[in-house]
């Protein structure tokens, strides 16, 4: 265990202050390259908490060939580009995952007509044990004499 005086204490805490921002932007860029992935893999699968899709849109999916790329169904999937469209991007300590194609809100929140069929969300959720872990490791670096930053 290392013993600080005061002012050797201080001294850390002021290099840790200036350190603070840029790692946390490159944590949080760590985690949306792991979250955008995540996100772009459900695209096209049946997933559980989905609704099924209707009997009609399957026909047409069907009569279009846009179907039996990823599963049976390929919800969200025809051409790719949603799932293509995903990016993570960081400013100002905030990480901003998702697509500026107006078609991917509205499968992702629903509409009149269509229920919603979310990734960001769940991406973001199965991203949260590497956020804390990530995060919590830049944590005790900045506060631990002696510690190296990954």
């Amino acid at each position: 265990m290392t013993t600080l005086t005061l002012d050797e204490f201080a001294k850390m805490l002021q290099a840790s202050a200036k350190a603070v921002r840029p790692r946390l932007d490159a944590d949080l860029a760590k985690i949306g390259a792991l979250t955008v992935p995540l996100a772009a893999e459900m695209i096209g699968n049946e997933m559980s908490d989905w609704p099924p899709l209707a009997p009609a849109t399957v026909a047409e999916k069907e009569r279009l060939g846009y179907t039996g790329q990823v599963s049976a169904t390929d919800p969200r999937l025809r051409t790719g580009a949603d799932r293509d469209s995903i990016r993570a991007e960081v400013a100002d300590l905030t990480l901003a995952v998702g697509s500026d194609r107006k078609i991917f809100r509205y499968q992702e929140l629903g509409t009149q007509t269509t229920p919603p069929r979310p990734v960001l969300g769940p991406a973001m959720l199965g991203s949260l044990e590497f956020a804390a872990e990530t995060l919590g490791e830049t944590a005790v670096a900045l506060l631990t004499p002696g510690a190296k930053l990954k």
